[in-house]
This record gives structure tokens, sequence and C-alpha cells, in this order.
């Protein structure tokens, strides 16, 4: 098998940013450059945890035509732009990351950049205009915005995610955790309060604001993190702010009465994997246990979306017409169980 050690690289790459929480199931992707004409990409449809070397898809850079029987990811067309544009960048990596996301929304571009940020993203972090992933106007937004800033190294993807890229591995991946971080400090700057951890389904596990129940039809959990109570709390439903959280919950997230009992809460979760209720936190359910840990994640992202934007009062919630057709693109490759 040729370039395997480039191969394994986007491997262990996939699987460090699904345990830091950058990414869930098999949303995002990761490509190494192997020539001026060719680049590595991770597939579609493949859990990070189960990839193998040879499911990873060799791309034309200026065709985007692939080999094999494996179909590569929907986002070829953006990490083809990368190499075009940047003739010194051999690794990207596109993620659905939460303060970076949640930046996003707001549609403007990220100035005045600390001096050790601007050092390794460049001096503006642009944000490309929004559009339906994988794409051929997404490719072209997320084009126009580079050629903007040739400078940068990282580029907010409007309500979907971010693409960071590098000379090498370790150069993508610092610069995707510096972008988190100078978001995460803005998000302080600009709400004047401490960003909320937003923690992977283990970390919640180990500090019991989650827990697992396994029922004879799929798994059922209940949290109770610190921005899932908050919006419980306000018990309203929530709008939808990312394409991801479109994908799962539709055109919104609905919040429950405290005093709803189990034939209600079971009735709307045959819809979509989660809903809150109001003063406690929210409840998922799946078939899978996958699938709720996923829900969980993107739950807290929207959240957190909806927090700044509200705050900030920049942005806007995805339109009805996107979520229902997010939803149903979802519902096609993911049916629920009912």
């Amino acid at each position: 098998m040729e370039n395997l050690d480039i191969r394994q690289k986007i491997l262990d790459a996939g699987l460090e940013l699904y345990e830091r929480g950058l990414v869930t199931r098999d949303f995002g992707c990761i490509s190494a450059r192997v020539s001026n004409d060719e680049f590595l990409i991770t597939p579609a449809g493949i859990p990070y945890a189960a990839m193998r070397p040879e499911d990873i898809v060799l791309v034309s850079i200026s065709k985007l035509s692939y080999k094999g029987n494996t179909k590569p990811s929907s986002e070829i067309g953006i990490h083809a732009a990368v190499y075009k544009l940047h003739p010194g960048v051999s690794f990207s990596v596109h993620t659905h990351q939460n303060y970076a996301t949640a930046f996003s929304v707001l549609g403007r571009d990220l100035t005045d950049l600390p001096e050790d940020k601007a050092a390794l993203l460049g001096s503006v972090v642009p944000v490309s205009t929004y559009a339906l992933a994988g794409t051929k106007s997404l490719q072209a937004n997320v084009m126009n915005a580079m050629q903007r800033f040739l400078g940068a190294h990282a580029i907010l993807m409007k309500s979907h995610g971010i693409i960071c890229f590098g000379a090498t591995m370790d150069d993508a991946f610092r610069n995707a955790f510096a972008l988190e971080k100078l978001c995460e400090d803005r998000f302080e700057e600009e709400t004047g309060r401490d960003a909320f951890h937003l923690y992977t389904p283990e970390e919640a596990e180990d500090r019991g604001l989650i827990s697992y129940h396994k029922g004879p039809r799929g798994i059922n959990i209940f949290a109770k993190t610190e921005i899932l109570k908050l919006f419980a709390e306000n018990g309203k439903d929530v709008e939808i702010y990312t394409d991801d959280a479109a994908q799962l919950f539709g055109t919104k997230i609905r919040c429950l009465p405290n005093d709803a009992d189990q034939k209600h809460i079971l009735s709307a979760l045959k819809v979509v994997p989660a809903v809150l209720i109001r003063d406690k936190g929210a409840v998922f359910y799946s078939s899978s246990r996958e699938e709720c840990e996923a829900a969980f994640m993107i739950l807290q992202k929207n959240c957190l979306s909806a927090f700044l934007s509200e705050k900030k009062k920049q942005g806007e919630p995805l339109s009805v017409l996107l979520q229902v057709y997010e939803h149903s693109k979802y519902l096609r490759s993911h049916p629920r169980q009912k």
C-alpha cells in the first residue's frame, strides 16, 4: 500500500480530534498532500475509530477524481482549494470545534489577534459565507475567504465549522487548538463571563454530569452540564444555529415542562434524539450510544452558539428551509428507531 505512513498519520489525527472533542462521529475530515497533484483524505461515512489505512482515499487536486471504491469526504473541494492556494501546506483538518464554530455564526472575521496567535494563524482569521456542506458553493466561498487573506492558516466556515492547515500535521493541529483558545478568550472578553466548559461524554461521566440508562430498545442519557442547565432554566425552545444541529434536531430543540411525564418525553424523543427538561437538563435517546453522545456534544455547541449570538445581537439561526433540508437529508441516511 502506497503512503502507508501518511495514511497512519491521518488515522492518528482523526482519533486525536475525536478524543479532544473537535469532531463527533464521522463529521469533519482530515487530509494530507502526497505530491503536487494529489492528496489523501478521510472517507465519507466511516467513524474515526473504525477507519483503516486502506479506507483513506487518494484524490486529484485539480480534478477531484479519486481512486478505488471508497467514497471520499464530501469536503474534498475545500481541501483541494487549500493545496491549490498554498503550495507550502501539506496537512489540513476540518473540524466542528465548539468556540470557533460559535464565532463563525456571527459572520465576521476575527481581527486584532494577539501576537502569539497571529504568528500561527495570520493577522486575520476570515469567515466564509454560508453554503451547504459538500457543495461547490461552499468550496467557492472558502476559496474567496482564503484569497482575501492569503496569510491566514485558518478559515471560519459560517454556521458549519473551520478548516486549519499547515506545513505539517503538528502545524495544522497547533493552529486548530490556537484558534479554539483564541475564540474562548474572545468569548470571555465579549460576553463578560467565564467560558462554558463543553464536555466530552467521557469528561461529563467522570464528573457525574451525565448518566446512561439502557432500555429494551436503545440508550437513554440524562445530562446536566452548565450550559444545558442554563438553557433548560430558560424554559424556551432553542433555535438552531449550526448545520450539524439542524441535521440532528430539525427546526428547534424543544424544552418540555419540568413535570413532563415519561410518556410525554418519549413521544418527543421519537422525532429527535434530544429534548431539554425545564430546570433539570437534557434527555437524549437513540438506538445507539454513539448517536446519543454525538447529540450531547452538538446540543452543547448549538447552545453555545445561541448564547453568543443572542448576547452580541449578531448572527442568526439557520433559515427554516435549511433546517428542514438538513434534517431530512440526515434522516435518509440515519433513520431513527421508533
